[in-house]
């Protein structure tokens, strides 16, 4: 799914965690939330996304995970935290860094 959205369309970055029983399960739920977002750690994700995609995404997930057995967590993360984030180090996982600002095509 492609990262440029129309300026006037709110874009929100959720953290996501999950910790998945089954190895399939777990592999199409790294899928999907690669699609959307930089990988942090094996199992954390950073998504920026906006509310009508987070939900879409967030459905998927549900119907993908066993919820009797398998945990998916979404933290929001709001603006001025984001700005505030602290990133040491290299990224092991190659997450790509997003810019802020806008798109003009």
């Amino acid at each position: 799914m492609s990262n440029i959205r129309p300026v006037s369309i709110a874009v929100h970055t959720w953290v996501v965690s999950y910790d998945v029983v089954d190895d399939a399960r777990r592999r199409r739920i790294a899928r999907m939330l690669e699609s959307h977002g930089s990988r942090l750690q094996f199992s954390l994700f950073e998504c920026r996304m906006g509310v009508g995609e987070a939900a879409l995404l967030r459905k998927r997930v549900a119907e993908a995970a066993d919820l009797e057995c398998d945990r998916v967590r979404w933290y929001p993360l709001c603006g001025p935290c984001r700005r505030k984030t602290v990133r040491q180090g290299s990224s092991r996982f190659g997450a790509r860094i997003e810019k802020e600002g806008f798109l003009v095509v």
